[in-house]
């Protein structure tokens, strides 16, 4: 059910950044259990604008490195900090990659080796099967830039 809110509340928002879209999503979760929740848009000059709330891992990954990005604490549709949409820079070959905490966040561009140029389903199959865990629902997305 927060699932379902989350996502049409994102659909139908009209918050022009992640930081308001997130207050959107916010408010379609109260009543609900409420969720961990990362909100990212890739812009065409290579920034990447990101706002998370809660056990959310979100990096930025290349062949050879991987820079976390900084997620809130808290939980979406009940307690909040204040929020903000930080600014990073896509790297060049780059990807943005948002997994959930189903799966490990102990993985590293090495694990991917080879991968790293495939479709972006290809690559979250890849990092599912390598770090996910049996004890919770997981998911992954992967986001590359249209350079």
């Amino acid at each position: 059910m927060a699932a379902q809110a989350a996502v049409n509340a994102f659909r139908t928002g009209n918050g022009r950044t992640p930081e308001q879209a997130m207050e959107e999503v916010h408010r379609a979760l109260r009543g609900t259990r409420g969720a961990a929740v990362a909100i990212a848009r890739l812009e065409s000059d290579g920034r990447v604008l990101f706002c998370g709330v809660g056990n959310i891992t979100a990096t930025l990954l290349t062949a050879t490195s991987r820079a976390n990005l900084l997620s809130h604490p808290g939980i979406t549709g009940h307690q909040m900090h204040r929020l903000r949409t930080h600014e990073y820079r896509l790297p060049a070959q780059g990807m943005l990659v948002m997994h959930s905490d189903g799966l490990s966040d102990r993985w590293s561009p090495a694990d991917l080796t080879g991968l790293l140029h495939h479709p972006p389903a290809v690559i979250a199959t890849a990092l599912l099967r390598q770090a996910g865990t049996r004890r919770d629902d997981a998911s992954a997305v992967i986001a590359k830039a249209a350079r």
